[in-house]
């Protein structure tokens, strides 16, 4: 989690989904095309959680909710850079939830 935040940091096109050019592209998608992507990717997240060993300690849609919703945080980095360290914040979060997401 804390290299997926990272990479994201340093590519912001990975999250950045209020620029035109992003804009632009979602909305040419098919919708069955944009429910395929949100599907794939928590398929995605299942297989991983299980390649990698893990057992979870909620619901799959439960926990792929939780670090989606770490991974946003991303989104106030700007704001959060003004008081403090947001990798460290991110880092502190991740190391929390994610104990309390696997066993």
């Amino acid at each position: 989690m804390k290299e997926l935040f990272r990479e994201y940091d340093s590519k912001p096109f990975l999250y950045n989904v209020n620029t035109p050019d992003f804009q632009s592209f979602v909305t040419k998608l098919p919708e069955e095309t944009m429910q395929k992507i949100k599907f794939d990717s928590f398929e995605f997240f299942k297989q991983a959680v299980q390649a990698a060993g893990l057992t979870l300690k909620m619901e799959s849609s439960q926990a792929y909710g939780i670090l989606s919703a770490l991974l946003s945080t991303i989104n106030a980095k700007e704001t959060l850079a003004v008081t403090c360290d947001y990798f460290a914040v991110f880092d502190r979060m991740a190391d929390i939830l994610v104990s309390s997401i696997f066993e």
